[in-house]
């Protein structure tokens, strides 16, 4: 399984464990990008989460990575 891939099934597993519906409570997801050594944390509200996995195609969590 690809870096990106663990943290997706990773992040899935949050967003399961976190049943409660906590309004605008952050909760901290690990970045998706291919990146092998990012450790990124992207905080984002359980609604923002279920908004990226409903989008088609599914949008990956992504922290702001500067390619410069």
């Amino acid at each position: 399984m690809e870096a990106h891939g663990a943290f997706r099934h990773v992040n899935d597993s949050i967003r399961g464990l976190a049943t409660e519906d906590l309004g605008d409570q952050t909760w901290e997801f690990f970045c998706e990008c291919p990146d092998v050594g990012c450790r990124r944390l992207v905080s984002l509200t359980l609604l923002e989460f279920d908004e990226c996995r409903a989008a088609s195609p599914p949008v990956p969590i992504l922290a702001g990575h500067d390619d410069g």
